[in-house]
């Protein structure tokens, strides 16, 4: 499967595609079950060198990517049962935002020493621990698929009869600009696009399923998790965003881009590569 999107937006990377599957791919990047690890590097893996990588419920990497590859939701047992309390803290300001600071920094004796900074003083994503478990617990839209595996892969391996679920695109800022536009052009309603400030694996899973099941549905821009960014390093340029939209939208992106805004004298005075 190619992308006439992709091609006329003279994209760096090849777009990702996500698909649900009870059939595990040969040869896939994998996880190690039950380790703690971010899912993003293996994503820019994928769209960077055109591999191929694969989640099941034992080899998610981490309890928020667990809730953003769509097996359920993952902060209720994280870090073996200190669940939602440390999970809200860890969000917030870590230790300081702790009902109990002593048990929080046991807890995070368990995280490789390397990362225990991070966990002491928090990843301060929310204001405070109240507003943190509000997001794992009501405001995160959770999916859990009946399928067996999460597939990231190039879109042009996607095989005849395959139908991904996502079709993820890797866009510098001019990129994002023209995507939006074109995404524009075919939903219905004045925000087609959603900007979630949360993880990087919600950002092209869980808030595009949900985008998916709406009646007008949503692409969403991402890559703006500062720890994803970390973790992948420069593997993915600093000035790249993600720009994951529902398959059906992407179909009609496909038919729209044959002769929309890639093809006006704007759009084509702006992708020239002296411009980039």
């Amino acid at each position: 499967m190619r992308s006439t999107v992709a091609q006329k937006a003279g994209l760096r990377y090849e777009p990702v595609a996500i698909l649900w599957s009870n059939t595990k791919p040969e040869g896939a990047l994998q996880v190690r079950p039950h380790v703690q690890a971010c899912t993003i590097p293996f994503f820019a893996q994928v769209a960077v060198k055109g591999k191929t990588a694969v989640f099941d419920r034992e080899t998610y990497g981490c309890p928020g990517a667990r809730a953003g590859l769509g097996f359920g939701n993952g902060y209720y047992g994280a870090f073996k049962g200190a669940g939602v309390e440390f999970m809200s803290a860890f969000f917030a300001k870590g230790a300081e935002s702790s009902q109990n600071p002593e048990a929080y920094c046991a807890s995070v004796q368990r995280v490789p020493r390397r990362g225990r900074a991070k966990f002491i003083h928090g990843e301060r994503l929310h204001k405070d621990p109240e507003t943190a478990k509000r997001f794992m617990t009501a405001d995160l839209p959770i999916t859990d698929i009946a399928d067996q595996y999460v597939i990231f892969t190039p879109l042009s391996k996607v095989k005849p009869g395959e139908h991904p679920v996502i079709v993820v695109f890797v866009a510098d800022p001019l990129q994002v600009t023209e995507l939006v536009t074109l995404v524009g052009a075919i939903l219905e309603g004045t925000d087609p696009v959603w900007i979630p400030p949360m993880a990087a694996c919600q950002q092209i899973g869980a808030f595009v399923y949900d985008g998916a099941r709406k009646e007008h549905p949503r692409a969403v821009l991402g890559y703006t998790d500062l720890s994803a960014r970390e973790n992948v390093g420069k593997m993915i340029p600093e000035n790249m965003f993600t720009f994951a939209v529902p398959f059906s939208p992407f179909e009609e992106m496909e038919a729209e881009a044959e002769d929309g805004v890639f093809d006006g004298p704007i759009g084509k005075g702006l992708t020239t590569d002296t411009v980039r």
